[in-house]
């Protein structure tokens, strides 16, 4: 198991309150609207899933986008393998995706450059993460640098 999260539903408790956060964000959540895709993200450690649908109209009032936690019959257009640890890290801010993915920590596929056009929208998110963890008295989880 990883250092961050206990098991699967853990890391879905937490992301899906950041993912809340993150898709009634009026910055955020508007400008990850306008990319139009289907994102799977597949975690190891524990092994987890979240797709976030920014293609079909958000179900939920005052969201720009959609979230599944664990596995959904949506198809990605872009896909995202990576160890939790690393996407708890890379909400931080401490971790450069491009040189994960040339390094082999990160796998993708699919619609690469629409994912990598996303990174200077969710760069805000890295303040948001640690502020959520204390949120939820979770700071024993927040990474310092």
């Amino acid at each position: 198991m990883g250092q961050y999260y206990k098991d699967a539903e853990d890391l879905y408790r937490i992301y899906g309150y950041f993912m809340d956060r993150i898709l009634k964000d009026e910055k955020i959540g508007t400008k990850m609207a306008k990319a139009g895709i289907i994102i799977k993200f597949i975690y190891t450690d524990p092994d987890s899933e979240i797709t976030i649908d920014l293609k079909n109209p958000p179900v939920r009032p005052g969201y720009h986008g959609n979230y599944h936690l664990g596995p959904c019959e949506l198809k990605e257009d872009v896909w995202s393998k990576q160890a939790a640890d690393f996407s708890h890290s890379f909400w931080h801010g401490h971790e450069n995706p491009i040189a994960a993915v040339t390094k082999g920590r990160v796998k993708q596929g699919g619609n690469i450059v629409a994912m990598m056009k996303l990174l200077p929208v969710v760069r805000p998110a890295f303040q948001m993460f640690p502020v959520i963890l204390k949120e939820m008295n979770l700071e024993h989880l927040i990474i310092k640098k």
